[in-house]
């Protein structure tokens, strides 16, 4: 099949999993590359692109892809039976269902998976006295993500059609498992730390964080634990004040320092 041209769709709060995919993209050394960004909700519908290949990249969360992510994806994506690769971006521990997930999201989509593959990013809890995969994406993440996007090319180069292609098996089990728990929590903030710059609120994906000229307000309901405005802060003043949260990067730290491996599928 033609492999010309291709379209990277991501979901990426802090910023890592538009890395890894990026890099793929950088890897499949085509004509045209195109980018749909669904961290945060778009303001007009995604311009129709007849890419040959499509690479859809999201963060894990607890072993799930965000909901909020799976909600962009069905809002603003039709497959249209494009070939598509899948990717996720965990935080060193397991992404256990979410690729299974991702692709099923996908083939309801109407597009036909072709490839997939799980990387490593720093985790969202990860902090500089409980670090969890700190800095990953590193340089060999994104080379050997460079290298999987030449191995695509190769395989769409080799395929005659789509309809002659076994059905990509990845690791996962249905039902999933239950993923991130509602609950009313989310990250503070330090008020003599704050500068109400509002780095925070345009960082956002589900857009709970709100400055005021008194201070940051975040709505916990709608917090999706990215910790996206953590990250972001210029002078620190953001922080979970959540003991399950510290719980969890503990554990994480403590237990999930071994660095794991990318795994691909193809």
């Amino acid at each position: 099949m033609k492999c010309d041209t291709a379209q990277l769709i991501f979901f990426s709060p802090t910023k890592t999993t538009m890395k890894i995919v990026d890099a793929i993209g950088e890897g499949m050394r085509l004509s045209t590359l195109s980018r749909i960004d669904l961290t945060f909700p778009l303001d007009t519908a995604p311009q129709e692109q007849a890419s040959d290949v499509v690479v859809i990249g999201t963060p894990v969360h607890a072993g799930r892809v965000p909901a909020l992510a799976v909600d962009r994806l069905r809002q603003n994506v039709q497959g249209k039976g494009r070939p598509a690769v899948l990717v996720v971006v965990y935080g060193n521990r397991a992404y256990e269902d979410a690729l299974l997930e991702l692709r099923n999201v996908a083939e309801e989509l109407g597009f036909v998976p072709v490839g997939a593959a799980a990387f490593i990013g720093e985790h969202s809890f990860s902090t500089s006295e409980l670090p969890v995969a700190a800095g990953r994406p590193d340089v060999d993440d994104l080379k050997k993500a460079r290298v999987f996007g030449s191995q695509v090319v190769e395989k769409m180069q080799k395929i005659i059609s789509l309809d002659q292609l076994p059905a990509l098996h990845v690791p996962g089990h249905f039902p999933y498992r239950d993923g991130i728990q509602p609950g009313p929590i989310a990250p503070d903030t330090h008020e003599a730390l704050c500068t109400l710059c509002g780095e925070c609120a345009r960082m956002c994906p589900s857009q709970v964080v709100h400055v005021t000229d008194t201070g940051v307000v975040t709505d916990p309901i709608g917090c999706i634990r990215c910790s996206a405005c953590i990250k972001v802060c210029p002078t620190g003043a953001r922080f979970w004040n959540v003991p399950k949260i510290h719980e969890v990067a503990t554990f994480l730290h403590t237990h999930h320092a071994e660095p794991r491996k990318p795994e691909t599928f193809l």
